[in-house]
């Protein structure tokens, strides 16, 4: 799913809802990618096996249908989608020219694509790039106005054409240069590197099937949270970074605003059951309108310092949420989807009930990546307590901070790295 050329096909058994018979068989594309997609070594199994092929079957499955795969040239791929000879082609970063052909999915996959190169890095717009000849990265360069150097038919060249100054930068997903590592090259381990971007890699079905199956595409795409899991997990430098970002924001919110005194000045209720009440009509209203409990916690104070401060971040912070020790919402920058957080990780990994009351379970939780679609951004959640006033373990409440992770990926150069990163701060799993 990154870089190169690749074959790829996926034909899958469509088992229309509710029907026991009389299925069809549909056929769609991918390319040669590993971990992504690959070949599978062993005999007897699925014809193409990783990480993107897993999360496409299970997704496929769980919203009517059956797969199959074998390999396709990418190039040969894309010509069949436009052509209305097969029904899809996943692993592919939008564009134009495919949007106008097919219709997209929410993305199958997230690569993390990195500049590569020696000593210094060079200016990408005067600068020899090499990249895989028909990969999602030479695409997207194209895209932006930028021609590579070189193009090449295997990845493991590009670190190669790097040691021997031929290219001065080299664009390929972090995974697949981790990967080449791994497999005991060492052309590559001198290298440095820098983030660029996030990729968001989908699948494209043809208008002709999402006119023959109607509503499939919707199931599918409900499907892919679940289905891409553990796949959406930052790294452990990815955390350790946002360990640091979170600290900084938090001491930066904090001359805004008194956290503690905010969680007093909130609304509360008496008994849990009050709590329940005023979620469920909540729910059922948001986002389209307010009860008369979300349209108080958005007029006060505190509310609006939050949205004002979350305004002032350039994009990076996406929300901000302030509950108290129970997980009832005080506070919050914008209309939140519930009123009480106590059923989710935000709330659970940072808060637990003991024989003494609410206390601290750890000092910060940070989620998987997310895909919003309505903003069509990866996000991730971050969340600290808010302790007590006197010195014990108690809580206050938390506060959860949405993040716009691409751009705090892309502060990661820009920080001072050499700052201790909460020393000893225990990170929630």
């Amino acid at each position: 799913m990154s870089i190169r050329p690749l074959t790829t096909g996926l034909l899958f058994a469509l088992i229309p809802l509710g029907a026991a018979a009389g299925h069809e068989t549909f056929s769609l594309y991918t390319f040669d990618s590993p971990p992504y997609q690959q070949a599978n070594p062993v005999p007897g199994g699925p014809e193409v096996t990783g990480e993107t092929v897993d999360t496409v079957r299970c997704a496929m499955e769980h919203a009517g249908a059956q797969v199959n795969i074998r390999l396709m040239p990418q190039n040969r791929a894309r010509f069949a989608l436009q052509r209305n000879l097969v029904d899809g082609y996943f692993a592919v970063d939008p564009s134009p020219e495919l949007d106008e052909a097919a219709v997209i999915s929410h993305p199958v996959a997230l690569e993390k694509w990195y500049w590569f190169y020696l000593g210094e890095r060079p200016d990408p717009t005067n600068a020899k790039i090499g990249v895989v000849g028909g990969s999602n990265e030479e695409t997207w360069l194209t895209q932006n106005g930028i021609q590579p150097y070189v193009t090449v038919s295997a990845t493991e060249q590009l670190p190669a054409l790097l040691k021997r100054q031929r290219i001065d930068l080299a664009l390929m997903d972090q995974r697949v240069m981790d990967l080449l590592q791994k497999g005991g090259s060492t052309v590559g381990q001198s290298l440095k590197r820098e983030f660029l971007r996030y990729a968001p890699l989908h699948l494209y079905l043809t208008p002709r099937f999402a006119d023959q199956h109607p509503g499939f595409l919707a199931r599918f795409n409900r499907q892919l949270p679940e289905c891409l899991g553990q796949h959406m997990l930052l790294s452990e430098d990815e955390r350790a970074h946002i360990a640091v970002q979170t600290r900084r924001l938090i001491t930066s919110l904090e001359q805004h605003i008194n956290l503690t005194d905010a969680i007093y000045q909130g609304p509360s209720f008496d008994t849990f059951t009050e709590i329940l009440t005023q979620d469920t009509l909540w729910q059922a209203l948001a986002p389209e309108r307010e009860t008369p409990l979300a349209s108080q916690i958005q007029a006060l104070p505190s509310s609006q310092r939050l949205k004002q401060w979350k305004e002032e971040q350039g994009g990076l912070v996406t929300e901000i949420l302030l509950t108290g020790n129970r997980g009832a919402l005080v506070a919050m920058s914008q209309l939140s989807s519930d009123y009480w957080q106590g059923d989710e990780p935000k709330y659970q990994e940072i808060a637990v009930e003991t024989e003494r009351g609410v206390e601290r379970k750890s000092d910060l939780w940070i989620s998987p990546i997310r895909y919003d679609a309505s903003t069509r951004q990866f996000q991730i959640t971050v969340s600290v307590p808010i302790p007590l006033r006197e010195p014990n373990n108690g809580l206050e409440g938390i506060l959860a901070i949405g993040l716009a992770i691409e751009k705090a990926l892309h502060n990661y150069e820009q920080l001072a790295l050499s700052e201790p990163a909460l020393p000893e701060l225990p990170i929630a799993e």
